[in-house]
């Protein structure tokens, strides 16, 4: 697998010709600065901090703790327009783990708080007034409320249970409960609204419970088998959010676009026997149906970042224990463009957001100009990246450019913090101080389980 050591567009260029692929190049970064129009409410650039669990709670309610403060100030001066916060779970145990955020009447004023020092902390570096979204989930069969897995499922799926051994088997979830579940997301949403969050999102991407959904084509009942029963939970919560919350507050959508289990298991998967192949219709169409409902931004991800980061974050070097990447990562970056490009086709005009561009360092603003230009997408996020380099926004449209000495390495080492659940998450290279000690805790618990676990 070829590491990142590219160090101009020219080698960029180069790099693509190599393996027969392309990618909009533009050295011209004032595109990237222009405002955009979302929906009646006017954003001053096209960059977006995607949403990166911290794991910090506070405490065992989910309130935000001074890490998780500090975290989004640090966002807000960085010059993003958009910051879409991490998610938090709508009910405890939907949590993917004991430090994940919740938002609940006991903490409103928590949340509250951050929003306003958020907001304040981009005025005060002069970035304007920036939107908030808040992600909303339930983590499903990667539940782990009290530290051990407790899986939610909406169906079994051979594929998952034989790559993630670790997961103990679980029945299907109730239609009665995926029923209170829609409670709960609507219920979560007015109270973002409450907290001052300009809109929330439905979490339906990597193996969690409303993606899973999406693909639950051999459960029984009004959530699966035909298409318009997998969708009903997605469609369900955005129709009840609609109802309750004022009518400038968005529901958008984090949507995956492909969930690859054989088919058919799996969202956006040929209907074919062997080793799963992407047919995009189904998700193309969904994007077209929410754009319908009111939907004001589509967010796009892929795959299942347990196992298969190559699709949705490609990355030099791989999570403890895991194996190199199957192919290039620029390959990673490539596919994940063309999706997006097909899901802007089918989105009738709503703004699509980008992603899987943190492996390109320093390269990223050309490509992200050269995107927006040819109409790939509207706007740009980063998510390691943000973690990494906050300020990035700011360099690109005050200074020209990223510092190499400050992107992202796509190490998988803040995405190792999550998994080993008992860190709180960050950069470990660009911010050690604080993040080497949360690494090295949760690669301690990690062996200490490893040593204990029967053989």
């Amino acid at each position: 697998m070829k590491k990142f050591d590219l160090k101009t567009e020219a080698e960029l260029e180069a790099e693509l010709a190599r393996l027969g692929a392309r990618l909009p190049v533009s050295a011209d970064f004032a595109v990237l600065g222009e405002p955009v129009e979302v929906a009646g409410r006017r954003l001053a650039n096209r960059f977006v901090v995607q949403p990166m669990e911290g794991v910090d709670a506070e405490d065992a309610g989910g309130a935000p703790g001074e890490l998780t403060f500090r975290r989004y100030r640090r966002f807000a001066a960085g010059g993003s327009a958009l910051i879409w916060f991490e998610s938090a779970a709508v009910v405890p145990e939907g949590r993917s783990g004991p430090r994940q955020l919740m938002l609940t009447p006991a903490n409103l004023d928590v949340w509250r708080r951050l929003v306003d020092e958020t907001r304040r902390a981009a005025r005060a570096e002069g970035c304007g007034e920036v939107a908030l979204i808040l992600q909303l989930t339930h983590s499903g069969r990667y539940s782990r409320p009290a530290g051990r897995p407790a899986p939610v499922v909406a169906q079994r799926i051979p594929a998952l249970e034989a790559a993630m051994p670790e997961l103990p088997a679980a029945e299907p979830v109730s239609d009665a409960e995926l029923a209170r579940l829609e409670e709960a997301f609507v219920a979560t949403a007015a109270l973002a609204e409450r907290a001052g969050f300009d809109g929330v999102d439905m979490k339906a991407v990597h193996g969690y419970l409303v993606a899973e959904l999406l693909g639950a084509r051999l459960r029984e009942g009004p959530y699966g088998g035909p298409y318009e029963n997998r969708t009903r939970f997605l469609k369900n919560c955005v129709a009840g959010m609609r109802q309750v919350l004022a009518r400038n507050t968005w529901v958008a959508s984090r949507l995956t676009v492909l969930e690859p289990s054989p088919f058919p298991y799996g969202w956006g998967v040929a209907e074919a026997e062997g080793p799963w192949r992407a047919d995009l219709a189904e998700p193309l169409r969904l994007v077209g149906e929410l754009s319908a409902l009111g939907v004001p931004l589509h967010n796009i991800s892929m795959g299942y970042p347990r196992f298969q980061p190559h699709l949705n974050r490609p990355y030099d070097r791989p999570l403890a224990g895991g194996p190199p990447a199957p192919e290039e990562p620029l390959l990673g970056v490539v596919r994940f463009q063309e999706a997006v490009r097909a899901v802007r086709l089918a989105a009738a005009g709503t703004p699509v957001i980008t992603a899987a561009l943190s492996w390109l360092r320093h390269l990223a603003p050309p490509v992200a100009a050269g995107l927006v230009r040819e109409g790939w997408c509207d706007l740009v996020g980063f998510g390691r990246s943000a973690f990494a380099y906050p300020e990035a926004p700011a360099d690109i449209l005050r200074h020209g450019g990223m510092v190499p000495e400050k992107c992202c390495v796509t190490c998988s080492m803040c995405s190792q913090i999550m998994k080993d659940l008992e860190g709180r998450g960050g950069c470990v290279v660009r911010d050690p101080e604080l993040y080497v000690p949360e690494y090295r805790k949760g690669r301690e618990a990690a062996k200490a389980r490893a040593q204990t676990r029967p053989a």
